[in-house]
């Protein structure tokens, strides 16, 4: 997958979990509910996996 791939997953996940805050009333007070939960990891993974393949290789060592 390329990088710009992952970007755009990352940023589809981060717009799920934004949409979904603001019509969520126990996550909007600090209670975070299920679906949150699960969307806001997801949206952490998409953002880690995107930032890691922004990252150059390290050599490997020997």
């Amino acid at each position: 997958m390329s990088v710009a791939e992952l970007d755009a997953r990352a940023a589809e996940a981060y717009t799920a979990y934004v949409s979904h805050l603001h019509g969520c009333l126990p996550c909007q007070g600090g209670d975070d509910c299920a679906p949150g939960t699960r969307l806001r990891e997801a949206w952490k993974a998409a953002r880690n996996t995107s930032l890691r393949a922004h990252r150059p290789a390290h050599p490997a060592t020997t």
